[in-house]
């Protein structure tokens, strides 16, 4: 066995890349709330596609039984070995019997744990991620409560005897990541049109705030009320992670990671897929402002982030080589 979960967050599960091909069958893809964190965690301990640590919301506390090579990403959360700082967005290694611990602050919502060689997962459909709904994936289908027992993949490595890894993610590529986080870029969609003139304008002119009514489905807003121009009545049709629909109260929701494959509210926008990670990073009281974009700005904002992962992947794994032998 490698930790046991002393203190759970309010929401605690196994993710790993989204579990894609299986939408026409109702399956969404699932997987993590703030993507770049969960891949960054992984690439820092050399991983790729293994299961990583998801927590939201609340503090945690987690004993390591054995010790190993992790790394830890996210916002909201400050962390402690044995009392001590723990660093963030860089790879370190911890002892066995030593206790981390993540105390909630401000200014973010979700923290992510990896270890060298991930942790163990129950794989269904091609894919780690849990799926609460259908009760599989990750750790048997469900959320991690208060002793329950994770263990990790056995890889054999031997470290160098640096506490720290000499690699990390800089405080100037986070704030590339997640600059301007109170502003959500957003595209148009299949119903923007449908909304009244006025409603379009307000829809990026005045902000919305979080309420409590956010989980991993969707984050409800609430602000000046957005109507459609006339009355229609809409088919369901598929939404994706990021699709902001509007419903009957005239307040907008957005669909988040765990979203349905399908809905009937009219869908008035699409957070782009480079801001996800700072709406996912949000908590309810928290404002945000909208703001539309063209396609091909939306389009290359993806491009970017997908080769800067992809070059945090290929630097880690290449400091992995000189750092271990396997």
């Amino acid at each position: 066995m490698s930790i046991k979960i002393v203190k759970p967050a309010v929401v605690t599960t196994l993710v790993s890349d989204g579990r894609e091909g299986f939408r026409s069958l109702g399956i969404g893809p699932g997987g993590a709330m703030d993507y770049f964190a969960m891949k960054t965690a992984n690439f820092l301990v050399g991983n790729d596609r293994e299961a990583v640590l998801e927590m939201g919301y609340s503090s945690v506390e987690i004993l390591f039984h054995e010790g190993g090579l992790i790394s830890i990403t996210g916002k909201g959360f400050d962390a402690f070995v044995n009392d001590e700082v723990a660093t963030m967005w860089r790879p370190f290694k911890i002892k066995p019997n030593a206790r981390l611990i993540f105390k909630k602050k401000s200014k973010g919502a979700w923290i992510y744990l990896a270890i060298h060689g991930g942790w163990k997962a129950q794989e269904w459909l091609h894919s780690f991620t849990t799926n609460l709904h259908a009760e599989t994936g990750g750790f048997n289908g469900r959320t991690l409560q208060k002793g329950d027992i994770l263990e990790r993949n056995k890889t054999e490595v031997i470290a160098t005897d640096e506490r720290s890894m000499p690699w990390g993610i800089s405080t100037n590529e986070l704030s590339e990541v997640y600059s301007s986080p109170d502003i959500i870029r957003c595209i148009s969609s299949a119903e923007t049109d449908l909304m009244h003139g006025t409603s379009k304008e307000k829809f990026v002119s005045s902000g919305f705030t979080l309420t409590s009514q956010c989980n991993r489905m969707g984050y409800r807003l609430t602000g000046d009320p957005l109507f459609l121009g006339e009355k229609v009545e809409l088919v369901s049709s598929p939404v994706d992670f990021g699709t902001v629909q509007l419903l009957p109260d005239g307040n907008p929701i957005v669909l988040m990671a765990d979203h349905q494959t399908t809905g009937g509210y009219p869908r008035i926008a699409s957070v782009v897929k480079a801001d996800l990670c700072k709406l996912s990073q949000k908590m309810p009281g928290d404002k945000i402002n909208f703001k539309m974009i063209p396609f091909q700005e939306a389009e290359e904002g993806l491009v970017s982030r997908e080769q800067k992962l992809k070059e945090i992947k290929e630097s880690c794994h290449l400091r992995i080589k000189k750092h271990f032998r396997q």
